[in-house]
């Protein structure tokens, strides 16, 4: 009769390895919607105090797109990375 080996903890048996690809077309969705919410918010307020709504979209394109891209730059840098680590891997580079 043979030696049964323990199974794993309770972390490697329920660990979900997601794809990096999929993480980070939710977290271009993610910064879309952010963007989609923020101006909502403003034109709502431009609306009520009689603001172009010119503006907003001016606005929007300069500071909230740099806002938002700059919330999440590292953590879309580190999803990039494991992007190429994984392609490395699969190709059996460096």
């Amino acid at each position: 009769m043979g030696t049964q080996l323990p199974l794993p903890g309770y972390w490697p048996r329920n660990a979900t390895w997601s794809d990096p690809r999929d993480e980070l077309k939710q977290l271009e969705c993610d910064k879309l919607n952010a963007k989609v919410e923020i101006r909502d918010v403003l034109e709502r307020y431009a609306r009520h105090h009689g603001v172009e709504l010119d503006e907003v979209t001016r606005l929007v394109r300069g500071y909230v797109d740099d806002l938002v891209n700059d919330l999440f730059f590292e953590k879309e840098d580190e999803i990039r990375d494991g992007i190429i680590e994984r392609d490395d891997d699969a190709d059996g580079g460096p």
